[in-house]
């Protein structure tokens, strides 16, 4: 490590400005190689397979907009809510944008035409005498009255609020009624329906237009159900990003005020300005879709590992300038000894993180490699450029001038480059890369190259002594205070090994959940739309749920199949499933068609007329006898859809909707609806209610493929396969450390006390999680493969000081010393982590202020297994103490002997 340390150093200057061409080539495809793409969040399987398939075989025809339209009276079925509704839906229908987009259709539920919009205000006006805008109150009362009753206030083409009711004088009241909008995807080209986080928005920006335009003209409040969830992510994430902004300067500033240093500051804010351009340059070159993890978790998480390589290769650089060493001697040394345990920490976190890519799941996948990239690049901007430059800085300008004019300047500087660096990262980050190099290039010139220039063109002879900075006086109570605990090593680790079990005891009871409400701000239109949905909705429709069937669909016996897993389905005795009167609620399928057609005498003879086939059921199952009259029957509806009494009781629209004979095998789906789907519990219960008919079916039907799917048991899947991804990822990565960590250290006993903070950290970090009601979700998930990364990087750098430290002195005093030296970077490193990520925890986005606390904690509980509890275990696996005398403890803070002490030959 010295040749290397010494060949680096002799090269100073050529270094930094290679690895400064280095950063301004990645600005190029940083900026011009943004991606274009969304990387998946889920593992594939036969869910996604299912779900995919009724993607393609059933394309959406229509853009089903569903909006809850909330009184301020109370009431939406008085008269004043009533011309409102129907203003809106006349005001939809005549602007230019819209109204061209929207579907017209027929709603056989109340045999009237939809145009657009669907609203019980265009059922009042219809049945009205004059136009609804004239007639008297009493009179729009009236017919109200009339329809809900003739319908049932349940009834889903009413949309009316399931605290609905009759009042004292015999009519109805809703405090809010769903409105249905419907776009023409021909003319709009969105395709599906789905709800999908990364997906594109200009459906979502469709539908906003639509809200706004129900919000101007009826004065009530309208809340859109699901429309807008990519523009509601952003949008948070912009509200997020002065949170992140106020870390990035935390971070800094506690690094100026630890080393007290202009200079160091500002190296170490461009450093990590660099750091974001080396991670996004290169994760475009490589063609990473775009991703929510690794383009804003990444980043934030490499603030902690970047500042951590700094303050431990700075601060022993600066260690061995307090011993008397000039700049040149203290970089060679401090960096040659600090150098082994960077590495080893580098190794072990690229292993932590990569460890991530046997999940599976894209998303995942990229995180992994994202953030073993951005280590690479940390440890080289921050762990070897940095103190480069500031060895370099404190050779050709020397110690600053003091006085409390110089002073001032040097903390206005400071804020000023600090608040220009947070700027740049955000800029970089969130909103514009462009501007965010542009602003960067602009803060190198003005914090670094400016002033530096000027410095050197007037200090003359520099004045190369070293200041005692506030980190160093804190350098012997921490060594101190280390040793104190360490006096009694088997209690100390009798008492870590219990609290840890306790720990994973809670951290394995950490639940898998996805709720919008652990994403979004609780006041955001999102999730107050779907709250409202829960209030006024509940039970009656839910989430929906789809059973896909391919199968040979003409066939009897198959028919006889579907129509008895539907009858089971619709018998279900469900607390999870939508249901009615009548049981769980079924809609959809061939099941459907072929009793609408079986039970219309109508329906039956134009299947005779169109395809000459005669529909006969002589076994009385409700199902024609042979293929070719099913056939006929599904391809006749399938044409002109379904009447009885000579009005159309399914459309064509809607047979098309989930029957496909397009393609052998033919497939329909069968969709019910998932109430409280924000609860894995009850996505569960439902899997459970209707695997064991799932199961009849498949036996019954062994050439079929029958799946369920539908958004939640999709999302449910995604989230089980990260909670395994987990349960591999970890044991792996702690075995990959141990495994890297005795390779370094030649040492399996020191290799594994190196993973013993990672075990507790975990372990601790998962608990805590389980008593605040957090949850395991992908964002969380790398939650943990960060804490290995701050583990044993506080593990490993402090364990090669000891050993450094052993071969000088007995174990005692080797871990006071170690404390003293390594001690101090890890806690400076460790506040300005907690700090800048403990701002992060105020965000108003959940999931940023989540991983801002989350983080803060897991950084201080690696600095409490690091200090408290690391230093005992290595006493105890420390065979015998070293025979060379050692100085007293009270001596050991002058300096940590830093005047005598050599980098060891051999890691022991």
């Amino acid at each position: 490590m010295q040749p290397l340390v010494e060949r680096l150093d002799q090269r100073r200057v050529a270094v930094l400005v290679l690895l400064a061409v280095i950063t301004g080539l990645l600005a190029i495809p940083m900026i011009t190689m943004a991606p274009t793409e969304t990387a998946s969040t889920e593992p594939g399987g036969p869910v996604f397979e299912a779900r995919d398939a009724i993607d393609d075989r059933f394309p959406a025809p229509v853009h089903e907009m569903n909006f809850i339209v909330e009184a301020p009276d109370g009431n939406v079925l008085d008269a004043d809510s009533l011309r409102g509704l129907y203003a809106a839906g006349e005001a939809l229908r005549s602007d230019p944008a819209i109204g061209p987009t929207l579907q017209a259709t027929f709603d056989p539920a109340t045999g009237t035409e939809i145009d657009g919009l669907v609203t019980i205000a265009d059922l009042v006006a219809l049945n009205l005498p004059d136009s609804i805008d004239t007639v008297a109150a009493a009179e729009i009362d009236a017919t109200t009255t009339v329809i809900v009753d003739e319908l049932g206030p349940t009834a889903a083409a009413l949309g009316l609020s399931t605290q609905a009711s009759r009042t004292v004088d015999g009519s109805w009241a809703s405090p809010a009624v769903v409105v249905r909008v419907l776009g023409d995807n021909d003319e709009l080209g969105f395709g599906s329906n789905a709800v999908n986080l990364g997906g594109d928005t200009a459906p979502e920006e469709y539908a906003r237009d639509v809200q706004q335009i129900l919000r101007d003209t009826t004065g009530m409040e309208v809340h859109g159900i699901a429309l807008d969830v990519n523009l509601t992510s952003q949008e948070q994430g912009q509200l997020a990003g002065p949170f992140i902004g106020l870390t990035v300067l935390a971070v800094l500033l506690i690094v100026g005020l630890t080393f007290r240093s202009y200079w160091v500051l500002t190296v170490v804010g461009v450093a990590l300005g660099a750091l974001m351009i080396w991670l996004k340059g290169i994760t475009n070159l490589v063609g990473f879709d775009d991703d929510l993890v690794l383009t804003l978790i990444v980043p934030i998480a490499m603030i902690s590992f970047g500042v951590d390589f700094a303050f431990h290769a700075v601060g022993r650089y600066r260690e061995q300038r307090l011993a008397g060493e000039v700049p040149r001697r203290a970089l060679t040394t401090g960096l040659a000894a600090v150098g082994t345990a960077l590495l080893l920490a580098l190794s072990s976190d690229m292993a932590a993180f990569l460890s991530n890519v046997t999940s599976g799941i894209e998303s995942i996948v990229n995180f992994g490699i994202g953030a073993a990239i951005a280590l690479a690049a940390a440890f080289v901007l921050l762990g070897v450029a940095t103190p480069l430059a500031v060895s370099l800085l404190d050779d050709r300008l020397g110690r600053p001038p003091g006085g409390r004019r110089a002073g001032v300047v040097r903390v206005a500087g400071s804020l000023a480059t600090a608040s220009m660096v947070m700027g740049a990262v955000l800029l970089m980050v969130f909103v514009a890369p462009a501007a965010g190099v542009g602003l960067f290039v602009v803060t190198v010139l003005a914090t670094l190259v400016v002033p530096a220039w000027w410095r050197m063109r007037t200090v003359g002879v520099p004045d190369r002594s070293m200041r005692v900075a506030t980190g160093d006086r804190l350098a012997a109570p921490i060594g101190r205070f280390v040793a104190a605990v360490a006096s009694r090593p088997v209690v100390v680790v009798v008492i870590a090994a219990v609290v840890t079990a306790g720990a994973t005891v809670l951290a394995l009871q950490v639940p898998t959940r996805f709720d919008v409400e652990d994403y979004f701000s609780a006041d955001s239109d999102f999730v107050v739309g779907l709250d409202r949905l829960d209030e006024h909705v509940g039970s009656r429709r839910g989430e929906p749920a789809l059973l896909f069937v391919e199968a040979d669909l003409a066939d009897p016996a198959v028919q006889a199949s579907l129509k008895g897993a539907t009858d089971d389905i619709v018998a279900l005795d469900s607390d999870v499933l939508a249901r009615n009167a009548d049981g769980v609620i079924v809609e959809g399928g061939t099941v459907a068609v072929v009793d609408a057609v079986m039970a219309s005498p109508g329906a039956r003879a134009l299947v005779a007329d169109r395809a000459g086939v005669q529909l006969v059921d002589a076994d009385g199952n409700g199902i024609p006898d042979t293929r070719a009259q099913v056939q006929a029957l599904l391809e006749v509806a399938a044409a002109e859809g379904v009447s009885n009494d000579g009005r159309q009781a399914i459309s064509r629209e809607s047979v098309a909707a989930t029957v496909d004979l397009m393609e052998q095998p033919g497939a329909t789906v069968l969709a019910m609806g998932l109430t409280n789907s924000r609860s894995q519990a009850s996505i569960g219960q439902a899997r459970a209610d209707l695997d064991p008919i799932i199961d009849r079916l498949r036996e019954e039907l062994p050439d079929a493929t029958v799946e369920l799917t539908g958004s939640s048991f999709v999302r449910d899947a995604s989230l089980q396969a990260t909670s395994r991804a987990l349960a591999v990822s970890l044991p792996l990565a702690v075995v990959l450390c141990l495994l890297i960590a005795a390779t370094f250290l030649r040492s399996i006993r020191f290799a594994v006390a190196s993973i013993l903070p990672i075990l507790m950290t975990v372990a601790w970090l998962y608990a805590f999680m389980e008593l605040i009601g957090a949850a395991l979700n992908i964002v969380t998930a790398t939650i943990a493969a960060v804490s290995i990364g701050i583990g044993i990087d506080f593990a490993i750098h402090y364990i090669v000081r000891y050993r450094e430290e052993l071969g000088r002195r007995p174990a005692p005093a080797a871990v006071q010393v170690a404390g003293e030296g390594t001690g101090t970077a890890l806690v400076a490193s460790a506040v300005s982590s907690a700090v800048g990520f403990g701002i992060l925890a105020f965000a108003p986005m959940p999931l940023f202020a989540t991983y801002g606390l989350l983080t803060a904690v897991m950084v201080v509980m690696a600095l409490v297994a690091t200090l408290l509890v690391l230093p005992s275990v290595l006493i105890l696996v420390t065979p015998t103490p070293s025979p060379t005398p050692s100085p007293p403890p009270e001596h050991a803070d002058a300096a940590s002997d830093g005047l005598d002490r050599q980098v060891p030959a051999a890691v022991r």
